[in-house]
């Protein structure tokens, strides 16, 4: 049996964590949760039921039978953290709920994460480390590069193309056929009707760069 072990500690990680519980590949038996990666040794000291922090990201030696989850919220640290791994010969794996609908493929991606009640149409591109909170939405024939963080309840509609590392932030919101630039933020609850820059913070109804 493979032993899972996630990046981070602390909230999300937490939230990572019930995910991975939640998945079929858990309830057949395919891996057990094996403990954390953290540098805050008592990230989980006000918490039980938890399994161990094993050692920092950096210290840590990957064991037989060892995959991965990279618990980041943010782009850069999971990127950061996660090709840590990956240059140690670590391999993740994707985590997908039991009542989450995904209808498009992603068997030959690793490191995605895609939480309950998230929604994934026909022909959506999805790439590696891609992160889909609670009730997201991806519209069909959508694409979404590597690294990038769809909050929760963040609607992409049909043919929106994000690049890579995108960050959009709760609620927020894509008409169709946008795109939005690598490295871009779209804020909270704001509405995008304009292309995205690359790099470019937005945030309003309609979205305007801060």
């Amino acid at each position: 049996m493979k032993g899972l072990v996630i990046i981070g500690a602390r909230g999300f990680g937490r939230e990572v964590y019930d995910l991975a519980k939640n998945t079929l590949a858990y309830k057949n038996g395919e891996y057990r949760i094996k403990g954390f990666l953290d540098d805050k040794e008592d990230a989980l000291a006000a918490y039980s039921g938890y399994p161990p922090i094993l050692s920092s990201v950096e210290e840590y030696k990957i064991e037989e039978g060892d995959v991965f989850a990279c618990a980041l919220g943010a782009v850069q640290p999971k990127k950061k953290y996660a090709k840590i791994i990956l240059n140690k010969g670590g391999k993740f794996l994707n985590l997908v709920d039991q009542q989450a609908k995904v209808s498009s493929d992603i068997s030959e991606l690793q490191g995605v994460l895609i939480f309950a009640f998230s929604f994934v149409s026909v022909d959506v591109e999805l790439s590696n480390f891609v992160t889909l909170q609670p009730y997201s939405c991806l519209g069909h024939d959508s694409k979404v590069g590597a690294w990038s963080h769809i909050s929760s309840y963040a609607t992409i509609t049909g043919f929106v193309e994000l690049e890579e590392e995108v960050m959009l932030q709760t609620a927020a919101k894509v008409v169709p056929k946008k795109k939005i630039g690598r490295g871009a933020m779209v804020g909270a609850d704001s509405l995008v009707i304009k292309n995205v820059k690359p790099g470019q913070s937005v945030f309003g109804s309609p979205a305007r760069p801060m």
